[in-house]
């Protein structure tokens, strides 16, 4: 039974969603994601088109090259060249942050910087941000793991931090929520519901550990922790085992996952695990608080 006493989560509240845009990663499954988010948070739409310097560098050296498999043909790698072409890149990037801004009636704003991305994304994100960005972002960021590069900028990031889909389709489906009554799941209830209404998607409330005790009183429980009445499309249960659940987490095809990345409920290794399989975009919150 939630307790009577117990007072609401104290509201997250953001100023903007930023949205990480470079020359080296697609950008629509993240515009997409992240304007969901800005909507459901009402906030601000920032696009961030970077210019990576180590890119630039590379293009200045004398054996740079440039492979164009489509036209089966190899040319020397020319800084003018590239430049021409990120101008090009930042043009097109701003066009997509207006129309997403558009579509969802959100206020927006547009920057582009030089250096080196994971700097440059933190540099711009303000306490009360959140981050969205493709599963890789760099131009190096192709020969390492997503998961390290995502848990890497998280653990520095001052709020949540969205992980687009492994495709450019982002599908309708459920949101997700792996609940164990940490600090860090209970910062992300309220959000997550916020986001299933935005979204229009039934909210799924899996409980783990020690948050199975509550399942009787749910209801009562999210009101008490949100301070709002539950998402009407809802959905609450309890895994068999934790090989159950971690399967479920990482095979979900639609929709969003919202995932605590502190929550202690998960063995060493396992966030990664998930971040590398899943395929739907991921909200990943950091238990500090934002």
């Amino acid at each position: 039974m939630a307790d009577p006493d117990q007072r609401p989560e104290e509201t997250l509240t953001f100023r903007r969603v930023l949205v990480v845009l470079d020359s080296a990663t697609s950008s629509e499954s993240t515009l997409q994601t992240a304007a969901s988010v800005a909507a459901a948070a009402a906030c601000e739409l920032t696009g961030l088109f970077i210019e990576d310097q180590d890119l630039i560098h590379l293009a200045a050296l004398p054996f740079a090259r440039e492979t164009q498999l489509n036209k089966a043909m190899t040319q020397t790698l020319k800084p003018e060249r590239l430049q021409q072409d990120l101008r090009a890149q930042a043009s097109l990037a701003r066009t997509a942050i207006a129309k997403h801004a558009a579509e969802h009636r959100l206020s927006w704003s547009f920057q582009v910087v030089h250096g080196r991305t994971e700097e440059q994304i933190l540099v711009a994100a303000s306490s009360g941000d959140i981050i969205a960005m493709a599963r890789r972002v760099g131009p190096l960021a192709q020969f390492g793991r997503a998961s390290l590069q995502a848990r890497s900028i998280a653990a520095k990031a001052p709020g949540p931090l969205i992980i687009a889909g492994a495709t450019e389709e982002t599908r309708p489906g459920i949101v997700l929520l792996p609940y164990d009554a940490s600090a860090a799941a209970a910062q992300m209830l309220g959000i997550a519901s916020d986001l299933a209404q935005t979204r229009g998607e039934p909210l799924e409330i899996m409980l783990l550990g020690e948050a199975a005790r509550i399942i009787e009183d749910v209801h009562d429980h999210i009101r008490a922790v949100h301070g709002k009445v539950p998402h009407p499309s809802l959905r609450v249960w309890i895994p068999r085992d934790q090989v159950t659940a971690i399967h479920r987490l990482c095979e979900l095809h639609q929709g969003l996952l919202v995932l605590p990345a502190d929550a202690p409920w998960f063995r060493p290794g396992q966030i990664e695990e998930i971040i590398e399989k899943s395929r739907v975009p991921i909200l990943l919150q950091t238990e500090a608080a934002p």
